[in-house]
């Protein structure tokens, strides 16, 4: 029987008090990144070790939690998730391409030889268009406020797809665990999204925006995951019979957009840098490592799927 501590959504047992809670996390963590770039500074290395947990924190999450769900959902076939994991991943690396706005470096002052960074050996290609890797820093910051614009358009696609995943996260049909429901992805989200709305307000900064404009445009950046979580629980209502079906494509959807975050966003940036090796391939296996663990402790306290199912109140009838 589920603890008559969770509180279930009629619309097919979401952990309702969790995802409340988990919302309010992420729209207060989102808002605090946007508006401490005016007078906090994390600085080059301290970002850089940053960036490896969460990539290992997302690269755990997708294959360790995300992806099993996703199996699950589809009746145990992994020939059905695997597709939307893939889509996933390409859908969200068309989007990074497209807006070229996910480069966090681009609000670092430390970043480049200038700010003592070295690059290593891949960092001695000739000019040209091939080897622009950075094209936020090489030309996006220079066209003023275009800059900030497809940061924003980009990171409010991810910000959706973000409050999706820790919606169909908190699903506890599927069996996942009571008070562990959705913390790994939780935890993820909880670390990036202060990141990308830092950005946002870095590339503000540098278009001469007024305060007011960066604080209502930080604070509409922040209600997105909600908003993404609230379009979901309305396309999962009306899903109906295929609501399983539906419930596993987000959820491979979501394992596809966290790889390609880590793997083409996240991780090339660390690559690039041959300074802190060592210590920066120990954050990488240190987010991986709390991701297994966190997935470990949610197997220990799953909720049975029968007992979840079978107190699920009844979806409304639709036929007269």
């Amino acid at each position: 029987m589920v603890s008559p501590s969770v509180v279930l959504l009629p619309i097919a047992g979401i952990d309702v008090r969790a995802l409340v809670v988990g919302l309010a996390l992420t729209t207060a963590a989102a808002y605090a990144g946007g508006a401490s770039v005016a007078f906090l500074r994390l600085g080059h290395r301290r970002m850089q070790v940053l960036l490896s947990f969460t990539g290992g924190i997302l690269l755990g999450v997708a294959f360790l939690h995300l992806l099993p769900h996703a199996t699950r959902a589809c009746g145990g076939r992994v020939d059905d998730a695997a597709p939307w994991v893939l889509a996933g991943f390409f859908l969200m690396f068309l989007l990074e391409r497209a807006f070229h706005g996910h480069a966090h470096h681009a609000a670092d002052p430390d970043h480049g030889p200038a700010g003592g960074c070295d690059h290593g050996p891949h960092a001695a290609h000739p000019p040209g268009p091939h080897h622009d890797h950075h094209p936020v820093e090489a030309g996006a910051i220079g066209r003023g406020g275009a800059s900030w614009y497809g940061a924003f358009a980009g990171l409010a696609v991810h910000s959706l797809a973000d409050g999706a995943a820790l919606a169909a996260a908190m699903d506890l049909s599927a069996g996942r665990g009571g008070l562990l429901t959705g913390l790994a992805p939780l935890l993820a989200i909880l670390l990036h999204k202060p990141v990308d709305a830092g950005l946002i307000a870095a590339l503000m900064l540098k278009a001469g925006a007024s305060p007011g404009l960066r604080r209502t445009v930080n604070l509409a950046h922040a209600l997105l995951v909600p908003l993404g979580a609230a379009i979901f629980l309305a396309c999962l209502r009306g899903a109906g019979g295929g609501r399983e079906e539906f419930l596993g494509a987000a959820l491979g959807l979501a394992a596809g957009a966290f790889v390609c975050i880590a793997a083409a966003d996240l991780l090339p940036e660390v690559e690039f840098h041959s300074h802190d090796r060592l210590l920066l391939s120990a954050s990488l296996a240190l987010g991986i490592t709390l991701a297994a663990g966190i997935t470990v402790a949610e197997r220990a306290f799953r909720v049975p799927t029968g007992a979840v199912q079978t107190d699920l109140p009844a979806a409304p009838s639709t036929v007269p």
